[in-house]
């Protein structure tokens, strides 16, 4: 199980980005430091929710841990840039710098495909009802944490599995062109319902 760090911790990474903010360093640098100070933790960059997309890459390797390789974790719901603009633009208090920090250091497990896509496919719309095409995830049982040095966790015998056993049945296959005669070309979709 995954936990919040500890008040102790918060308050020594809200020490290390007050000192981020007065120091001399150029903006990019800046965000660096900030990335650094709050990452490699098992629960930063913690993964509330799948894509449907991703659950469909891991059900076609039956959970495999080489589909680690196809997939990313997304900072969906604001980009880590602007995150880090906001804390840069004025300094925070602790409890503004850390609100500003947990809220947005969620991520969406998805294929690098939809990573790739996601800023087009927002700004055409494609993601509004994003609730269609991801499926919520507890963080706090430690799935797809954070490795010490990069990436994240990823086995059969604990990601797979879980991904399999939760939602396999919740997803069904499609073909993306029926009429090309080539069943190779698929899709997953969400099943209603669920």
């Amino acid at each position: 199980m995954n936990k919040e760090p500890t008040d102790k911790l918060k308050k020594e990474i809200y020490q290390f980005y007050t000192q981020i903010y007065d120091s001399s360093f150029e903006l990019q640098k800046k965000k660096n430091l900030l990335t650094s100070i709050a990452g490699w933790e098992e629960w930063s960059w913690r993964v509330v929710g799948i894509s449907v997309s991703a659950v469909g890459k891991i059900i076609d390797k039956n959970g495999h841990a080489s589909v680690r390789k196809e997939l990313v974790r997304d900072h969906f719901f604001q980009s880590r840039s602007e995150t880090y603009n906001n804390m840069l633009k004025t300094k925070l208090n602790f409890e503004d710098y850390w609100k500003e920090f947990w809220n947005n250091d969620r991520t969406i497990l998805m294929t690098k495909d939809e990573h790739n896509m996601i800023n087009t496919d927002k700004f055409t719309g494609q993601w509004d009802d994003y609730s269609n095409k991801v499926f919520e995830i507890d963080w706090k049982l430690g799935n797809f944490k954070s490795n010490k040095v990069a990436g994240f966790h990823f086995t059969k015998q604990k990601e797979g599995l879980f991904i399999l056993n939760h939602f396999e049945y919740k997803v069904e296959k499609k073909l993306s062109n029926p009429n090309s005669g080539n069943d190779k070309e698929f899709y997953y979709v969400r099943k209603k319902g669920y």
